[in-house]
């Protein structure tokens, strides 16, 4: 099978199960991201631990599904906020466990460590906050989240193949052109009036800025990622994805727009 068709077959089975996973039910939607935490903070460890730095994937990988399962029991109105406070002591395993070994560079484990958990597990935990209010399940603001990052890559593809002639970001995604960027960024913003439609968790207005935010951020997250394995050296963050690469180069773009989108939903529309 050839890239083209591989990475064909793989795009459309990556949509049928992850927007299948959130319209179905909400543990549908639980379990899909929860695998997608532990498998993101397991492909970041690796990527790591080219650096000759190693983080603590036991330590981290629980601290991920603590912070996205607590979360998720907080906003069905399963648990008090107060599950929050067990996070301290894995923190505080994270940094007494170094004082016991031998590592060269402590303090960059555990910073990575913690960075890892933050970075995979946080935005994740977030989508949560989007997808209940008073406890009851609604998969319109989740599911809208991956719907426009999808129709910003598309549409930055398009007008970055077509039209584009000005780098963006040439230091750290050559490929990149303004007129690819904004390109994206109008399809996004009309592909937010058409969601408008259809669900009414926001006016047209507060949904335009939805989708505005949600574009930005998906290309600042695209250019951290790419930052990332240039740093370290690797072209793809992973192959778990035939075609796509890992899970990292997948869900870059979400793991920026998630927080600001949650940021934006609470401080002014709900």
């Amino acid at each position: 099978m050839n890239n083209f068709w591989q990475r064909t077959l793989t795009g459309i089975l990556f949509v049928i199960v992850l927007a299948g996973g959130i319209f179905y039910h909400q543990l549908s939607f639980a379990t899909i991201f929860l695998l997608i935490v532990v498998a993101g903070i397991h492909e970041m460890s690796i990527l790591f631990s080219k650096t000759e730095n190693k983080v603590d994937l036991f330590t981290t990988a629980f601290l991920g599904i603590y912070i996205f399962i607590s979360t998720y029991l907080i906003q069905a109105k399963t648990l008090d906020s107060s599950a929050y406070l067990a996070i301290i002591p894995i923190v505080a395993y994270i940094f007494i466990k170094e004082l016991f070994l031998q590592n060269k560079a402590p303090l960059t484990n555990i910073a990575l460590s913690l960075l890892t958990a933050c970075y995979i597990a946080l935005p994740f935990a977030l989508i949560n906050i989007l997808a209940f209010q008073d406890g009851q399940y609604n998969f319109h603001l989740p599911l809208a989240i991956f719907i426009l990052v999808w129709i910003n890559d598309t549409g930055a593809y398009l007008s970055g193949i077509t039209l584009g002639k000005h780098k963006f970001f040439e230091r750290i995604s050559p490929k990149k052109t303004w007129e690819g960027t904004i390109g994206g960024f109008v399809l996004t913003i009309v592909a937010s009036y058409v969601l408008s439609l259809f669900w009414d968790d926001m006016n047209l207005f507060q949904w335009l800025i939805f989708g505005g935010i949600t574009s930005i951020m998906a290309v600042l997250g695209d250019l951290a990622e790419s930052m990332f394995k240039r740093s370290i050296g690797v072209k793809d963050s992973g192959t778990i994805l035939p075609g796509h690469g890992g899970i990292l180069d997948r869900f870059d773009a979400v793991l920026f727009a998630i927080p600001m989108a949650v940021f934006y939903i609470e401080l002014l529309v709900r």
